[in-house]
């Protein structure tokens, strides 16, 4: 992070790289565009002033004055002010401006030119005034000065982003690209493995319980199934007989969040059944088992099926169906 390094030009020193060195916030007064224009750094200028308060100038950019006597370089005094990045001079802690630099700005008064202005009438006196620039030197004016000389922030232009890609780039881009994929499948693999694992465990647990009945582990089994298992054929049978007891209570059910099958899949399932019209053969053989064994009384019956009856008469041992 930019806070947490020295702002002062071609600097760049953190409590990171240096632990014992000493970090100094910028002023909240006036002495912060000073600070700027000393340490260089144009950038700041379009730092909020709350932020700008956040950003940290290192105690190898200030003149030994500008620390407290009584303490070893841990406090600066109220008019401290850093080194000027032009000229690794002290500054003056009153008005920010160097000496060499009010030496120069006066020659500069004295050798700029001034403006004479002229008439063309013979008659009229010559007037010679001097410069405007030349005669006021205020601090606005020596402030903008020192800004425009300062150096002009290091940015990276687009040509010098854009990478040239040689073969061993390409070749590296592919490899990295493979080790992508590689990483990618085994992740992949590690969680089936652990869902893997986690559903033996289940299973395992669902297994050695001792249920009081198949459909009371059908019911757990379907609040634990997952949509790549299939339906078992125990849960299938108790699906269709809630339904078939209750169409209300099975959507009650499923309304709680129980997991059941769908009532399309409860049809689906009905649709799935063969039922074909007349006699079924294995209807009478269970009729001939059932009777097998039975005593002479006990063989005179009647089975009724819809609209006809059928009367089975012992004592002759003819079957006679009549309809009504």
């Amino acid at each position: 992070m930019s806070g947490n390094k020295c702002q002062y030009l071609n600097c760049g020193k953190s409590k990171k790289m240096f632990p014992n060195l000493k970090m100094y916030r910028f002023p909240k007064d006036d002495r912060k565009e000073i600070w700027i224009i000393h340490s260089g750094n144009t950038s700041l200028f379009s730092v909020d002033p709350d932020k700008l308060h956040n950003r940290y100038i290192c105690q190898e950019n200030f003149p030994p004055e500008s620390f407290v006597q009584n303490f070893t370089q841990n406090r600066l005094i109220d008019t401290a002010i850093p080194y000027n990045y032009q000229s690794k001079t002290q500054p003056s802690t009153s008005s920010g401006i160097n000496q060499n630099d009010e030496s120069q700005h006066e020659y500069n008064i004295m050798s700029t030119k001034t403006k004479t202005y002229t008439c063309s009438k013979p008659d009229m006196v010559e007037l010679v005034f001097p410069s405007p620039s030349s005669t006021f030197s205020t601090p606005q004016k020596i402030k903008i000065t020192n800004i425009i000389d300062m150096p002009s922030p290091n940015l990276k232009r687009k040509s010098d982003l854009i990478e040239i890609d040689t073969p061993r780039k390409i070749k590296l881009k592919l490899k990295n690209k493979l080790i992508h994929n590689k990483i990618t499948q085994i992740l992949k693999l590690k969680k089936r493995v652990n869902t893997f694992k986690t559903h033996n465990n289940v299973k395992n647990s669902i297994n050695m319980h001792n249920f009081p009945s198949i459909n009371s582990k059908a019911m757990v089994t379907m609040q634990l199934k997952d949509r790549s298992r299939p339906w078992s054929l125990n849960e299938k049978n108790l699906a269709l007989n809630l339904y078939y007891k209750s169409p209300t209570a099975y959507t009650f059910l499923r309304s709680q969040k129980v997991n059941l099958p769908g009532p399309s899949t409860i049809r689906r399932w009905i649709g799935q059944s063969k039922f074909l019209p007349g006699f079924s053969k294995l209807f009478f053989s269970h009729i001939q088992k059932k009777f097998e064994s039975s005593d002479y009384k006990e063989k005179a019956c009647t089975v009724c099926f819809d609209e006809m009856y059928v009367v089975v008469r012992s004592t002759t041992g003819v079957v006679v169906s009549v309809d009504e």
